[in-house]
This record gives C-alpha cells, structure tokens and sequence, in this order.
C-alpha cells in the first residue's frame, strides 16, 4: 500500500479558539454598526438580555434581519422553557461576554420570495425552520414523509395549517430538496390548500 503523497491536516485546538474570538468579535462590531438590539426574556429569576439576530448565509455574509421566527428567539442556554423541550429549537449562538450584547447567528438558506429559511439541519428527521409571508414553519422530513406546518400559537403541536406528503427520493434529502419541498409547501399554503391533521 503506498502513502498518499497528500498533507496532512491536523487540527490546532488553540487556532480554533483564536477563529471563534476573533469571529464573535467581528459579529459584535457588525451588529453594533447595522443591528438595533431587542431585550429577550426574563426567564424565570434569570434576567432580561440584548440580542441582536444576525443572519449568515450561504456565502457566509451578514445580514440583517428585520423579522426572526419565534422558534430561532434566544435562551440562555442551561434555562429550560415549558414549552421549548425539543431539539429543534435550538438556535445558533455565540453568547457575548457577561452584561454585553448577545450575538445569535442564525444559518440561513437561499433567498426566496416570501419565504426565510435556516439550513436544514439533523439526519432522520431533517428538520427546518423560519417563515412565510410572515408566519412561522417548521419543515419535518423522515422516512419518505415531509410535513410543512405553519402559523399559529404552537406551530409544531396546534399549527394553522399543516401539509404532508409522501416523496419518492431514494436517500436523505439535499438542502436544495429541503428548499423545493417548503417552496412548494408555500406555493400550496398560498393556493388556499386545505389543512391536514397533525400527526402526533
């Protein structure tokens, strides 16, 4: 067996730390310059805080974010909300230093036409979130089934409108499919597409 002829490529734990400093402080003077803050919480006895949302697309540019979906709101992490007991609503974070503005950077995919949408994320189910025409979505995919949910006071549990339907790609959907099926759940929603009942 002969050694690949190609570097390899190590790690270095304290670049890493380095990277992610110098990134959230890039992401403070960003929102400072282009983000007015908003107070999140209190949570129980843990006090209120200023978050600024900040949305990262594809190309990994900044972008402000006038409307966020309630499922992407910050917590502190370790509080546990009565209603938030899931995984999927998790947010991206990098949490500033005690007493100063909270920097939530939330992964965006492509831009489309009434819609905001953070990358799909997990495996069995791949799950996303974000908004139409101003309303909340959740996307669920897993074994050959996806569901579109939107609007309402819980969006998962008792949504407005709900969606579902089989499809016929072999293997894990690609972000692109994620992007067409809530396109096309969008498209439907607009067209005045009776609701479904939820699943539970």
């Amino acid at each position: 067996m002969m050694a690949s002829d190609l570097p390899t490529t190590y790690i270095d734990c304290a670049d890493a730390f380095k990277f992610n400093n110098q990134r959230t402080a890039d992401d403070l003077a960003w929102a400072s310059a282009n983000v007015t803050p908003v107070n999140e919480g209190p949570w129980g006895d843990v006090p209120a805080a200023q978050v600024c949302y900040i949305g990262i697309n594809t190309a990994g540019e900044r972008i402000r974010l006038p409307q966020i979906s309630n499922l992407w709101r910050y917590k502190p992490s370790g509080v546990q909300l009565a209603s938030d007991d899931r995984d999927h609503r998790q947010t991206y974070y990098v949490a500033g230093r005690p007493g100063a503005i909270d920097i939530v950077r939330i992964e965006l995919g492509p831009s489309m036409p009434g819609i905001l949408i953070e990358r799909p994320k997990g495996s069995r189910p791949v799950q996303s979130t974000g908004l139409i025409d101003g309303k909340d979505f959740y996307f669920r995919e897993s074994d050959g089934f996806w569901s579109l949910s939107v609007g309402g006071a819980d969006v998962i549990g008792q949504p407005d409108w709900h969606y579902e339907e089989e499809h016929d790609t072999p293997d894990e959907l690609s972000e692109e499919a994620v992007y067409d099926l809530v396109a096309k759940g969008a498209a439907l929603l607009r067209s005045g597409t009776p609701t479904m009942a939820v699943e539970q």
